[in-house]
């Protein structure tokens, strides 16, 4: 396997992590919504069905979508033309079968794979932290998003063990975590990378963020 230095948001540590959280979830995939993992993942998507209002017919696109269920719950309450991307194969390719009615792309968060000003909603939950270089996605995301696009973001908050995960995971974790950010970083990132924060809340293990691109 090929060893890529991220000197970001990988504080310098020599992993591929998109070749690991690929391999990973590539093995999961057909099992994802039944195990632990997934069976989280699913505090993320509720809460942004939750909270989440889309426009009438939007163009949204979910970034790490897994099985594609968060598209799925979407659809219960609006009407919207949803596409996920995932960087493993095999959960693009059981989100297809399983959610025809939405379209299932393999790629990179680092490089997505779309023309500039495609989407009115981008999503990403509880996959942040598998970003290499978060600077890189948001820039992509803003690149993606149409002019006063809204960036979603729904993460792990860990308030009291936060460096301690994130050393546990430095140092152990097969399943290309990257990092797990604070409430701050999170919003000095957004901003940083040119979004208006519209939305920032914390609940229990949860952190969410509503952004627009400016204009």
């Amino acid at each position: 396997m090929e060893t890529v230095k991220y000197k970001r948001g990988a504080t310098d540590v020599s992993k591929n992590y998109e070749k690991l959280s690929e391999t990973y979830y590539d093995y999961q995939a057909k099992k994802f919504d039944r195990s632990f993992d997934g069976f989280l993942s699913g505090f993320f998507k509720r809460y942004i069905l939750k909270n989440l209002d889309l426009p009438d017919q939007a163009k949204v696109l979910d970034v790490g979508a897994a099985t594609g269920r968060l598209l799925k719950m979407l659809a219960s309450q609006h009407q919207f033309e949803g596409i996920g991307l995932d960087i493993s194969s095999q959960m693009t390719q059981f989100a297809q079968t399983q959610y025809p009615e939405f379209s299932f792309v393999t790629g990179s968060a680092m490089q997505l794979p779309f023309e500039d000003q495609s989407f009115d909603v981008l999503i990403c939950s509880a996959s942040f932290h598998h970003f290499p270089i978060p600077e890189t996605f948001l820039k992509e995301a803003r690149r993606v998003l149409k002019s006063g696009g809204k960036l979603v973001i729904a993460e792990i908050r860990i308030p009291i063990f936060h460096g301690l995960y994130n050393s546990y995971i430095k140092r152990f974790s097969k399943e290309g975590d990257v990092k797990v950010y604070t409430f701050d970083e999170l919003q000095a990132l957004l901003e940083t990378a040119g979004f208006v924060l519209i939305k920032g809340r914390r609940h229990l293990q949860i952190q969410y963020f509503e952004a627009h691109k400016k204009a």
